[in-house]
């Protein structure tokens, strides 16, 4: 081995006069572009492989000049093909070497910035100065996350519970860190809570028959609930429920909130509602961009995002009676420092011919904010808009609601496929959805936001 320096030095002499000196360390290591292989199944529970390339140099190589150590902080993706991985290596020396790490036995590899290395295993690199005498031995190693973190990964949290069954309106959402679920039974409004244990209770809510629960949004700590009659009720603690004092408005339907005010639908139009010096709650008419025939109707939800430069956007999704409609309807309202939200107008995101990917009219539809983007599920079809079975699609929006498209790597429960009746759900401060469904509890999650970045 001792003369494996002196090949390397003669290998690299030219025509050139070679300066002898004893430098000899690595400088710069990058990577190229790496291959990923993923085993998923699919709506259908099919298993299914997807292959896929993406930017190495992305993820900084990390160089201690002290240990000798080069590895990368920020583990690659899940599933990243480490049997032929193309890496730039920039150093100071005469050439360099390398081999699999502890296997004496191996050969020494001459290092060129043209071939593709295995780094299955971590290898050694082996760097000689001009002088011929002088090394470093360093240790180069890929860390790649053990578990797929683009894929969402379902599991049933509770079996079918009977404060679950039976309901025909239900609501999922978060009372002080558990889940909880209002739903509507035959005979009255009951809250059903789950303890950290997995054990569900039941309370009795004095919510009158004609609430209608699927309107139940949060704002601040209290949350709030309209009726058929066009009263609004709040609560703390969802089981003592308070008329608020507030106009009736016959038909009114809760859409959504803000930390600022509520925002129903009613009398044909959108109005926010927030209350007064005087304890009493004002209804204002919202500006709409367009005709008030383009709100929608029922299978109302609205979700509150935040954009990277600050720019606050309301999404609302929802069903129209019209007849010619085949889809959900979308509008949106944005706002910033420079127009408050009380002045920002509501835009209607129009459904063009050109637009393939539309949200289809689904009934119990549900509308969650995850990994920075839109999702929605739900039931069946409406009648009569679509062939659509219940739970079989997780649909995906990137720009707000105007598109929305099948992920190839996110579904729903394969379990719940075909399940009827009503379908509840919510997003817990720790990035778990929970689904409630046929009086089941589904619990699901990106592995890749428990990864933490260092």
């Amino acid at each position: 081995m001792a003369t494996v320096p002196f090949l390397l030095l003669g290998s690299c002499i030219s025509d050139k006069e070679v300066e002898s000196d004893d430098y000899c360390y690595i400088w710069e290591v990058s990577l190229g572009s790496l291959k990923r292989e993923v085993n998923v199944q699919d709506a259908l529970g099919k298993d299914t492989t997807i292959a896929s390339t993406y930017t190495g140099s992305k993820y900084p190589m990390t160089i201690n000049q002290r240990e000798l150590t080069i590895e990368n902080r920020d583990s690659l993706l899940y599933g990243t093909v480490l049997r032929a991985v193309p890496v730039n290596i920039s150093y100071t020396g005469s050439g360099m070497l390398y081999r699999t790490k502890g296997d004496e036995e191996s050969s020494w590899i001459v290092y060129s910035s043209s071939d593709s290395m295995d780094l299955r295993k971590p290898v050694e690199l082996w760097l000689t100065a001009n002088d011929g005498l002088s090394s470093r031995l360093y240790t180069l190693k890929l860390n790649v996350h053990s578990q797929e973190g683009d894929s969402l990964y379902w599991k049933k949290a509770d079996a079918a519970f009977p404060q679950l069954q039976d309901m025909t309106q239900l609501q999922a959402f978060m009372l002080q860190g558990r889940l909880a679920v209002l739903g509507r039974k035959e005979a009255a409004v009951t809250l059903a809570e789950r303890t950290a244990e997995g054990v569900w209770t039941e309370s009795s809510a004095n919510l009158p028959l004609t609430a209608d629960v699927r309107t139940m949004t949060g704002m601040g700590d209290s949350f709030f609930v309209s009726t058929a009659e066009g009263d609004i009720y709040t609560s703390a603690d969802g089981k003592d429920w308070q008329k608020l004092n507030a106009p009736r408005h016959p038909g009114l339907v809760l859409a959504g909130a803000t930390s600022a005010c509520l925002y129903a639908l009613a009398d044909g139009g959108l109005y926010s509602i927030s209350e007064n010096e005087q304890g009493e709650w004002v209804f204002r008419v919202e500006d709409l961009d367009e005709s008030p025939a383009g709100l929608p109707s029922k299978d109302v939800r609205m979700l509150r995002t935040e954009q990277p430069d600050g720019t606050c956007r309301l999404v609302m999704v929802g069903n129209r009676t019209d007849a010619a409609d085949k889809s959900s309807v979308v509008w949106n309202k944005m706002w910033d420092d420079e127009t408050p939200e009380a002045e920002a107008a509501w835009m209607y995101m129009n459904q063009t011919e050109d637009n393939k990917r539309t949200l289809p009219q689904l009934e119990f539809l549900n509308l969650i904010r995850y990994d920075g983007r839109c999702m929605a599920f739900g039931g069946a079809s409406v009648a009569g808009k679509g062939n659509h079975s219940a739970m079989d699609v997780l649909y995906v929006s990137e720009d707000y609601g105007i598109s929305w498209q099948k992920d190839a790597e996110l579904h729903l429960p394969v379990q719940l496929k075909g399940v009827s009746g009503p379908v509840g759900s919510v997003v817990d401060d720790n990035n778990v959805i929970w689904i409630i469904a046929n009086g089941e509890v589904w619990r699901g999650k990106l592995n890749r936001l428990d990864f933490q970045r260092q």
